[in-house]
């Protein structure tokens, strides 16, 4: 410090004090007075202060040097001590060749076991240490709740009641706080120690200490905040008259009546319910993985908490709507919408003070709410009409009203989703799912989820035989009728609508029909249910109307004798609606919600997605199904116009006679025209191939069977005959001749012979 002169100092800029500089200088010099040449005794003294601090700081850093510098000299004389006994004891064995290599043996096996020895010493030694930390924890645990010195285990509970009754609230949290802590403490090191897979019995029995302790500690705080909400209002009155009479007057909401005192101790209890059910949703989330238990689902117990009184008034209700669901869901659906703002306004603050990560109060109150109908329903409706179904003079008049049931649920269910509309979902999608839908009944029910599939199954298909019954169900649309040009064809044909495929307007019946069994069971929760659910209903509706669609088609009665042009029309009927809903059903399985169902089907049977028989297409076998109706029919219509043409062409095949032929060609065309008019294009284009091609081969077969020699008449004959047949074919392609390769080919050598 000597040769120091302050008027030599250079001050830095106030920008590069560090916090506690800043802060110094702030106490010490206050006012620009502090500064002014009138503070010198107040400078003198900071100067000393400052200049015995720096010698200080001088005598300790020499004092550390020399500190230092004596241990580095033991250390450097220990490891040359070391050193020099290695080398005497290596000296030693090698000196002694007859006893050397027998000694460094038992020196190694006595080295492992002191090795041995030392790693037990130390795992027993982190034992005691882990033990006694928890022991401490425990205790403090222990004290805290229990803070009785002679209370017994009968009276734990009502001693520790006792004490918090007679305690202002700000201790109460002060002490519940405590405990909390303390258990999140003990959480703590049991996670580290489960992470080493070690001292099960000791986690085992912590962890029935701690939930002993739990077992006190969480009803007394429920009961706390239930008192503290009954004595501001709540629950409010429900003013259930207005709903039967149609009235939806809003409800006055407590929540935001709630002023100063009242706020603030809501809010200190909030806080301590919240971090109470952090640290059981920790604890059951480490068990689920750990010890294999099942998995809770999490709910904010604060909801919970506004939710339970308004659900014993809202029960007094519902049982006296038994036969009126509609009021119901309407009570239920005016008090979540009602009480929306103060949920929103009041309790999401305190969600996010809480730091409750990934909770939202709207998802919260919403699915709180839900859960009073599903669950009035699960216990008091859904039984009796499962019961009276068994009876079959019931049976109808309970298909009516699970119906209709189900239909309010449905339209309840979308009301209360639109209530989260603008809602971020910041939960798994099927855990939100699962806690904003009323058919979770049929999820956790699945003898009520078969019973159900029944009846839309049997109500689907009444109204179909309803429109099979009218005249107008096979008939195609003629004025929206999609016919393709010779210019315009290509092999793909892209048919989007029913007009396009020519299919007739059962088809579009039985596709709309499916399509509500599929929108009635949008909302249930649970994905695989759901694929139960479809499969039971809609897959199996489907099957049955293929059944329908061939029995349309073998009613026809075709044969080779008399191929009627309204027999055709007949058979293209059920060909053009399998097409149809052949390509509808293969749009719906590459939907996002029909792959969802798909992989929760193979991840249930995974034996069978091992084996390879598990499919990429939800309604594969429907489709397979369908699309073989097509193919066979197709190919029955085919066989039949050849046999015709085959028996219409004998005595040409004997005789030569090119009338003959012709009037066969003629019928064909007619034939052809009336399938091109009725039948899809797709398939038509598939047929008419076909037909081309087994006539190229009938045909060369006649002609070519046996020794046959053609004189050039008779070859001029031949080849007008064939141009006549290209024409037959000329309004579906621009060149029919190439798709008769063997007639072209006869021609050519009848050219050439000529």
């Amino acid at each position: 410090m000597e040769g120091w002169d302050p008027q030599n100092l250079i001050l830095p800029e106030v920008g590069k004090l560090c916090r506690s500089q800043s802060e110094y200088l702030d106490q010490h010099f206050k006012t620009q007075k502090d500064v002014s040449s009138s503070s010198i005794s107040s400078s003198s003294c900071l100067l000393s202060e400052w200049t015995k601090r720096c010698s200080d700081y001088n005598n300790r850093l020499l004092h550390l040097r020399t500190t230092l510098m004596d241990r580095t000299l033991s250390w450097i004389s220990s490891s040359f001590r070391a050193k020099a006994s290695l080398s005497n004891l290596n000296l030693t064995l090698s000196a002694s060749s007859q006893y050397g290599t027998a000694l460094k043996r038992l020196l190694g096996e006595e080295l492992r076991l002191l090795a041995l020895q030392l790693h037990r010493i130390h795992f027993i030694r982190q034992y005691v240490e882990t033990a006694l930390r928890l022991e401490a924890l425990v205790g403090d645990l222990e004290d805290v709740v229990f803070s009785s010195g002679n209370c017994r285990p009968g009276n734990m509970f009502a001693k520790f009641s006792t004490l918090l009754t007679s305690q202002d609230f700000g201790v109460k949290e002060e002490r519940l706080l405590k405990a909390i802590k303390a258990m999140n403490d003990i959480e703590e090191i049991i996670v580290n120690v489960e992470k080493a897979q070690q001292w099960h019995h000791l986690l085992k029995s912590v962890d029935h200490r701690v939930d002993k302790t739990l077992a006190v500690l969480r009803p007394e705080t429920l009961a706390e905040h239930r008192a503290l909400l009954a004595s501001f209002g709540w629950p409010p009155k429900l003013l259930a008259s207005k709903v039967e009479s149609g009235g939806l007057s809003k409800l006055l909401n407590p929540l935001l009546l709630m002023h100063g005192d009242e706020k603030k101790s809501y809010a200190q209890s909030f806080h301590v319910l919240c971090a109470l059910q952090q640290l059981h949703s920790r604890r059951e989330a480490r068990k689920f993985k750990t010890l294999g238990q099942k998995e809770c689902e999490i709910r904010l117990w604060a909801i919970d908490e506004l939710v339970s009184p308004l659900a014993v008034r809202m029960e007094y209700h519902f049982v006296k709507w038994a036969e009126q669901p509609e009021f119901m869901c309407a009570l239920v659906y005016r008090v979540t919408r009602d009480f929306m703002e103060g949920i929103s306004d009041i309790l999401q603050p305190l969600i996010d003070a809480a730091r409750l990560r990934s909770y939202s109060a709207n998802e919260a109150w919403v699915s709180a709410m839900v859960h009073i109908l599903s669950g009035f329903l699960t216990k008091n409706v859904f039984p009796a009409l499962a019961e009276r179904y068994k009876e079959k003079d019931m049976k109808l008049e309970v298909i009516s009203l699970w119906l209709h049931l189900v239909d309010l649920i449905v339209a309840f269910d979308k009301q209360m989703q639109s209530l989260l509309r603008y809602e971020t979902c910041l939960l798994f999608p099927d855990a939100q799912r699962r806690g904003i839908s009323v058919l979770i009944v049929f999820c956790d029910r699945p003898d009520w989820l078969k019973i159900w599939a029944k009846m839309e199954l049997k109500d689907g298909w009444k109204k179909l035989k309803a429109v099979l019954k009218d005249a107008k169900a096979w008939q195609i649309d003629d004025k929206h009728r999609v016919d393709f040009d010779v210019s315009t064809i290509c092999e793909t044909f892209l048919l989007s609508s029913r007009e396009a495929h020519k299919a007739p307007f059962v088809a579009e019946s039985a596709l709309k029909l499916a399509q509500e069994m599929i929108d009635r069971c949008q909302t249930l929760p649970v994905i695989l249910a759901r694929a139960k659910f479809v499969r039971s209903t809609v897959a199996r509706f489907f099957w049955y109307f293929s059944n329908v669609l061939l029995l349309h088609c073998r009613n026809a009665e075709l044969s080779p004798e008399e191929v009627d042009g309204s027999l055709l029309v007949r058979a293209c009927e059920s060909i053009n609606a399998a097409r149809y809903v052949e390509s509808k059903l293969q749009e719906w399985s590459d939907d996002a919600s029909f792959l969802e169902m798909k992989i929760a089907e193979n991840n249930s049977n995974m034996e069978e997605q091992q084996q390879g028989f598990c499919d990429d297409c939800f309604f594969e076998e429907e489709i397979k199904c369908l699309a073989e109706l097509e193919t066979n029919w197709l190919m029955e219509i085919v066989a039949i116009l050849l046999c015709q043409f085959e028996n219409l062409t004998l005595e040409y095949n004997h005789t030569e006679d090119s009338n003959v032929f012709i009037e066969a060609l003629q019928s064909l065309k007619n034939q052809l025209n009336v399938l091109k008019k009725n039948l899809n294009g797709k398939d038509f284009l598939d047929l008419w191939r076909s037909v081309a091609d087994g006539l190229d081969h009938f045909i060369c077969g006649s002609t070519l069977g046996g020794d046959v020699k053609f004189s050039k008449k008779q070859s001029n004959e031949f080849g007008t005959d064939m141009q006549v047949l290209f024409l037959v074919f000329q309004p579906f392609c621009a060149r029919p001749e190439a798709f008769f390769p063997c007639i072209r080919d006869i021609l050519k050598l009848l050219a050439m012979g000529g």
